[in-house]
């Protein structure tokens, strides 16, 4: 031999025999082993031939050890060292080749011998017990211990437990041979005719005997193997139909998921539902015969079938799960993203917002007022926020009052024909004992009594609208109901201390008292709503701004340095047109004049003033302006206001703009919504702007809203203005975004802005609905033609699907609570937010009895987001 990397390697064939020897020399030690036998050998003389032949292979080892310390110096001397070792060894095989366990060599008997395991001698785990076992059973002592059997009581790591006889039998150290902690061959080890090397310039490879690799991992830990599959868990990855396929993975029952042809190609076998190729999937139907290629969004690219394309069918499970997660991605990043950094905040000494629009902003009828305390520091400048006269006229803005100076916050009540304030605090309730009712004439009621404690001029005049409740029977009738209207009020047209007639006025109807004769329990008083100015909702929407401004600050206290302020320009009935600048009463005038005002009270308290928000609900009396004009008119309208105020405060952050688009039965019918459309539009596109809510959750008297109403609404706005304005957090109301046709069904896609969707009942009017089409409309763009929504489902977080009673011919505008729906609808969000007021309602106010509801009173407003009103135009 040359040197060293040319040794034969030993196999542990040859290794064996001197294993067992030494395993037979430790284990005979301390063992009464007189008068056995192995084989014709006696086992004394059986000892000695063992030890001697360890003894001698020990030597030889030995001498290899020394002689391969100079290997460099004498490489031939360490070949003759190992040569004798393995003579030595294959020696000791053949004295030992009968012998294949130490249990049979001891009692010369090769009965039974059965492992079972290792053995925790510290807490005999599992339990043995002395004298109890079956023959033949063996234990590798895994823990050492003290643990007493059959007379022993110290156990060693490794040791054997063996039964024999019954009773166990120590065997010292008879584990050592399965718990070996490495084997070391000079140029690889060979068991059962393998080689496992690494004598290559593979870091392992694994032999047959002739030298050919099975298996190597190279230096970068690359796997090659000479088999023509590989299996990993149940998937068998295989190159054995190298003329079909050039790699293929198949499963467990060896179904082919997917590989690559002879010729390259990618192969999806007929099995395969979906083939996803980077942009595209190609999907194949069953029925009918075809396939489908889509865009990751799921719209359809190609159908061989035409059945898709045809639009005969509706949306599988499969496309609404997929467009409901991209959209449920698509919403979560808009709400993650940063808002407007750039507008103004209220910085200033003064920041005052500035509420614009018509009634729905101004708390028409919404009596009394419920926010006549201010809870915190804001301030308005005069007793009103909408000044002293705010009709349609050359009026200009001037304090409620006479004095401009800062006064609290509060809601007042204001008679619509002198603009005086009214004092209505105290409940007027007259509760006769008995009441009869006649009926004059048709439509006509009679109430008279004969208490006469009771004065009726006391409170009531003619010309006023009251209410009754407490009639029962037939005579229930005339009880004031909730329903669509605050039906049924009656108008006084003749007074008398104990006598009352007028007429039964509805608002879109009349209805007929019923008579009674002495009837009890009945409570009389006055119906306030029919008229007049009360709560607005932009004064409880400062406060609770306010409160969510101070405590994402973490002040506990208000901070009179920089107060926030309120004042209004808002008129009753009025176009926008007659709203902008240079047109009509020149009512636009009021906007620069009450700017000027609150500069000039900054002034004269040493304090700054600043424009941070003007407020926008506006849109009722729109009955013949399009989309287009009022988008023009709202533009021109906007930027004339912050550059008139702007220019007077001298600030140069632009205010922040808050919509609330036209909803409710206010809405138009004009379009497809196309008010709603344009203000929505309008704030998408405007940096600065944004769409806080909708009204139309809010109790209402048709096209206003009711005191509580009116703080809803305000609530609703406050949460998102807090959002936008004092977070700087992106915003989108919950509205509807996408919509395709597929035969007679519609799929919306909607932004979410704290999913899911839910349907749930709306106000409308002092009554709860539930539309059977959740508030969507569906027309023919062409011909104008309603088409019927059959049925309206939420199918996903953020989706919604439509089933129409006939498969349009022509593209459709579909509509989310338009005029035809009464401005409303079902779809809300999931948002648990809740207000910082509560409901309230105190008989004699002049609210109205429907109002009347404990499950509400004293509660906070839940605040879910409802979907904005709103139109999409789809083609087909």
């Amino acid at each position: 031999m040359a040197d060293a990397d040319q040794y034969t390697p030993v196999p542990l064939r040859q290794l064996a025999p001197l294993v067992a020897a030494l395993i037979v020399k430790e284990s005979l030690s301390g063992l009464d082993i007189s008068g056995a036998n192995v084989g014709d050998i006696s086992i004394v003389d059986y000892t000695k031939t063992v030890n001697d032949a360890v003894a001698q292979a020990l030597d030889a080892a030995d001498a290899a050890a020394k002689t391969s310390e100079g290997v460099s110096q004498s490489v031939g001397a360490a070949v003759n060292a190992s040569d004798s070792a393995q003579a030595v060894v294959a020696g000791a095989a053949d004295m030992f080749a009968q012998s294949n366990a130490l249990a049979s060599m001891i009692v010369n008997n090769p009965e039974k011998f059965t492992n079972l395991g290792g053995w925790d001698a510290s807490q005999n785990k599992p339990a043995l017990t002395s004298s109890v076992g079956t023959e033949g059973d063996f234990y590798t002592v895994s823990v050492a211990g003290n643990t007493s059997l059959d007379g022993v009581t110290e156990w060693d790591l490794l040791d054997g437990v063996w039964f024999h006889n019954g009773v166990w039998n120590k065997l010292e150290r008879a584990g050592y041979p399965s718990v070996a902690q490495s084997f070391q061959g000079l140029s690889g080890i060979i068991a059962d005719q393998i080689i496992l090397n690494s004598r290559t310039d593979k870091a392992l490879s694994i032999r047959d005997i002739l030298g050919n690799i099975l298996y190597c991992i190279d230096q970068l830990g690359n796997i090659q193997t000479a088999g023509k599959s590989l299996l990993l868990g149940s998937t068998m990855f295989d190159c054995d139909a190298p003329t079909t396929w050039l790699f293929r993975q198949r499963d467990a029952q060896n179904n082919i998921a997917w590989g690559v042809r002879a010729d390259g190609s990618p192969a999806f076998p007929a099995g395969a539902a979906r083939a996803d190729l980077g942009p595209v999937s190609v999907t194949i139907d069953a029925y009918p015969d075809g396939i489908r290629v889509k865009d990751p969004k799921g719209f359809v690219l190609l159908d061989t079938s035409g059945y898709w394309v045809a639009g005969n069918v509706g949306f599988s499970d499969d496309e609404i799960q997929q467009r409901d997660r991209l959209q449920l991605a698509q919403s979560a990043a808009t709400m993650a993203a940063d808002g407007n950094l750039k507008n103004a905040g209220p910085v200033w000494g003064y920041s005052f917002s500035l509420a614009t629009g018509q009634s729905e902003m101004m708390g028409y009828v919404a009596i009394p007022a419920l926010s006549t305390i201010q809870p915190l520091d804001n301030i308005t400048f005069g007793l009103d926020p909408r000044g002293a006269k705010f009709g349609n006229d050359t009026n200009a803005w001037l304090p409620q009052g006479g004095d401009p100076s800062p006064k609290p916050l509060v809601a007042v009540n204001v008679n619509q024909d002198t603009y005086e304030i009214m004092d209505i605090a105290t409940p007027v309730i007259y509760k006769p004992a008995t009441v009869d009712v006649t009926v004059p004439q048709a439509m006509y009621i009679q109430i008279s009594t004969t208490d006469t404690s009771i004065d009726f001029t006391t409170n009531f005049i003619v010309g006023q609208d009251i209410q009754c409740s407490g009639f029962t029977g037939a005579a229930a009738a005339n009880n004031q109901t909730g329903g669509l209207w605050y039906s049924n009020y009656i108008k006084i047209t003749a007074l008398t201390a104990q006598s009352i007639t007028g007429y039964c006025d509805g608002v879109w109807y009349k209805w007929n008292a019923v008579a009674v004769s002495g009837a009890t329990g009945v409570h009389i008083t006055p119906l306030r709503i029919t008229r007049d100015f009360g709560e607005q909702q932009s004064i409880s929407a400062l406060n609770y701004f306010r409160q969510l401004q101070l405590n994402y600050h973490q002040m506990q206290m208000a901070d009179t340095t920089r107060q926030l302020a309120l004042v209004s320009t808002c008129v009753s009935g009025m176009p926008l047109w007659n709203l902008s600048k240079g047109n009509d009463q020149n009512v636009y005038e009021r906007n620069p004049q009450v700017t000027q005002i609150v500069v000039d009270q900054a002034k004269a308290n040493g304090k700054t003033a600043g424009m941070f928000l003007i407020e926008f609900c506006q849109g009722g009396s729109e009955t013949t302006t399009n989309y287009d004009t009022y988008g023009a008119l709202l533009e021109a309208y906007f930027a004339d206001i912050k550059a008139d105020c702007m220019a007077i405060t001298g600030q140069t952050a632009e205010p922040f703009i808050e919509i609330v688009p036209i909803s409710g039965m206010n809405m138009p019918f004009i379009g497809y919504n196309d008010i709603c459309r344009a203000q929505v539009d309008y704030a998408f596109r405007t940096p600065g702007a944004y769409v806080a809510t909708v009204g139309y959750p809010a109790i209402d008297y048709g096209g206003h809203y009711s005191s509580n109403g009116e703080r809803y609404v305000g609530a609703m706005r406050a949460k998102v203005r807090h959002r936008v304005i004092n977070q700087r957090l992106n915003w989108k109301p919950l509205i509807m975004e996408t919509a395709e046709i597929k035969g007679q069904d519609v799929l919306i896609g909607c932004h979410v802005p704290y999913p899911p969707m839910v349907a749930v009942e709306t106000w409308r009017g002092q009554e709860q609905i539930m539309e059977s089409d959740k508030g969507f409309g569906a027309y023919d763009s062409v011909t104008g033609a309603t088409i019927p929504v059959t049925a309206a489902e939420i199918v996903g977080a953020t989706q919604i699907k439509l089933t129409l009673g006939q498969q349009p011919a022509n593209p459709i505008w579909i509509t989310y609570g338009d005029a035809n729906h009464n401005g409303t609808g079902n779809i809300y969000d999931s948002d648990p937010a809740t207000s910082s007021d509560v409901y309230e309602w105190w008989e004699g106010s002049g609210a109205p009895y429907s109002e009347n509801l404990p499950d509400l009173i004293g509660k906070n407003y839940p605040l879910p987001n409802p979907m904005i009103n709103y139109g999409l135009l789809v083609q087909i």
